[in-house]
C-alpha cells in the first residue's frame, strides 16, 4: 500500500541536509512524472487517460513507458514539444487513427457488418489468430519486420522533436535477449528501431537489433521503467503509473487462448509489482530516516499513485488487445477517459502531498 493517513507533502533540504516540509509547498502546481505500461491495442486505453490528464492543471515533467506505452510517451513528447497540450492531443489521435485505418481488421467494424451478432464471432476467430499465428509469421517477412508498425511510427511521431533541448526526459524500455535485462533508451536514442524493440513480441516478431545487440518487448523487464521518473532530477513531485494490464481477473476462460493470455497477463505485470513492492518498502524507510542521500531524499520526496486499469479491460477478452478496428480503439479511449476522471475526481486533491493507498496482490516476488 501507497500511502498512510499522515500528510505527506512535497519536502525539500533544510539548512541541516535533511528534508522539511513547509506549507508554501502545499499550493505548488504538482509536477507529474508518468509512467505509461504496455498492452497492444489496449494502448488506446492509455490514450484516453492522458487526453484526460492533458486537460487537468498539472505540469508533467518526465515520461517513461514500454511497448504501446513506448509509442503514447514518444507521440505525447514529441507533440508537447512541438505544439503544447494541443499538439499532445492531436499527435496520440494521429498515432491512433493510423493504426486503425493501416489495420487488417478495418473491412470488418460493425458500422459495416452484423453488430453484437457478429463480434462473438470474429473474437473467436481473432483468439484462433493469434494462437497460430506464431507458426506463420516465421514465413511472413512483412510480420516479422514489423513493417506496418515501422510505416506508422514514421509517419505519425516526429522523432526529432524528442532531442529538442526543451522536450520532456522521455525513457522507452526494451529487453535485451542475452541476459533478460532492460535498456533504456532516452530522447536523443529514441529511434524508430528502439520503438520496434520496446513493441517486439517474440512470438510474432523478429528481434530488433540495435547496436549488435537483440532486443524484445520492454514489457518483459520494464512495464514500466520507474527508476528515472524517480532519480532523473526531473523534480517531479509526484508519479503516476498508468496501468494498462490488471492485475486481477477473476473469470479466466479455460480455453487455450484464455489461459495463454492470462499468463501473458501475469508475466507483463510481474515487474510492475515487483517495482512497486521495492519502491514503496524502501519510501516507507527513507521517510522515516530522513537520510542524507540524494537519492533517498528523492524517493521520499516524491508522492507515488497507481491508476489501475479498469476492470473491463480484462472482461474484453484476449482477443481485444489485437483488435484495432477504430470503433473498439475508440471504445478504449472512452474507457480511459472515465477511468482517469473518476480517478482524478476522488485523488487529485492530494497531488503534491501524499500518496494515494492502493492495494497490491500479497503475493509479490521480492
Amino acid at each position: 500500500m501507497f500511502g498512510e493517513a499522515t500528510d505527506r507533502r512535497p519536502m525539500r533540504a533544510g539548512t541541516e541536509g535533511m528534508p522539511t516540509m513547509t506549507d508554501a509547498m502545499m499550493t505548488v502546481r504538482p509536477r507529474l512524472a508518468l509512467a505509461l505500461q504496455g498492452g497492444g491495442a489496449h494502448g488506446a486505453y492509455g490514450w484516453g487517460v492522458l487526453e484526460r490528464l492533458l486537460e487537468e492543471d498539472v505540469e508533467i515533467v518526465a515520461v517513461s513507458g514500454a511497448s504501446a506505452g513506448a509509442l503514447n510517451g514518444a507521440a505525447l513528447v514529441a507533440g508537447l514539444a512541438a505544439g503544447g497540450r494541443d499538439g499532445a492531443c492531436a499527435g496520440l489521435e494521429r498515432l491512433w487513427r493510423a493504426v486503425s485505418n493501416g489495420s487488417p481488421l478495418r473491412a470488418f467494424d460493425v458500422d459495416h457488418w452484423g453488430g453484437p451478432l457478429f463480434e462473438p464471432w470474429l473474437r473467436r476467430s481473432l483468439e484462433i489468430s493469434k494462437l497460430f499465428s506464431r507458426y506463420i509469421a516465421p514465413f511472413a517477412p512483412h510480420i516479422r519486420d514489423m513493417r506496418a508498425l515501422r510505416r506508422i511510427v514514421t509517419q505519425t511521431i516526429d522523432l526529432s522533436a524528442l532531442a529538442r533541448p526543451d522536450a520532456l526526459p522521455l525513457h522507452i524500455a526494451a529487453t535485451r535477449v542475452e541476459n533478460g535485462s532492460a535498456r533504456l533508451f532516452a530522447n536523443a536514442e529514441i529511434t524508430v528501431d528502439a520503438l520496434m524493440a520496446s513493441a517486439c513480441l517474440p512470438d510474432l516478431f523478429a528481434a530488433v537489433t540495435i547496436d549488435g545487440e537483440d532486443y524484445w518487448d520492454g514489457g518483459f523487464s520494464a512495464n514500466p521503467a520507474l527508476e528515472p521518473l524517480i532519480f532523473g532530477d526531473a523534480g517531479a513531485t509526484d508519479m503516476l503509473i498508468v496501468q494498462i494490464t490488471p492485475f486481477t481477473n477473476e473469470d479466466v476462460a479455460s480455453s487455450l487462448s484464455g489461459i495463454m493470455a492470462r499468463m501473458s497477463d501475469i508475466g507483463f505485470n510481474a515487474c510492475l509489482l515487483r517495482d512497486l513492492k521495492a519502491l514503496t518498502e524502501v519510501q516507507a524507510i527513507a521517510r522515516e530516516a530522513h537520510s542524507a542521500s540524494p537519492k533517498m531524499q528523492a524517493l521520499a520526496a516524491t508522492n507515488l499513485h497507481l491508476m489501475q486499469a479498469a476492470p473491463e479491460l480484462a472482461q474484453r477478452g484476449s482477443a481485444s488487445k489485437i483488435d484495432t478496428r477504430w470503433t473498439q480503439i475508440e471504445d478504449l479511449r472512452a474507457l480511459g477517459r472515465a477511468t482517469a476522471d473518476a480517478w482524478l475526481a476522488e485523488h487529485r486533491p492530494v497531488f503534491g502531498r501524499m500518496s494515494t493507498p492502493t492495494d497490491l496482490p500479497e503475493a509479490v516476488a521480492a
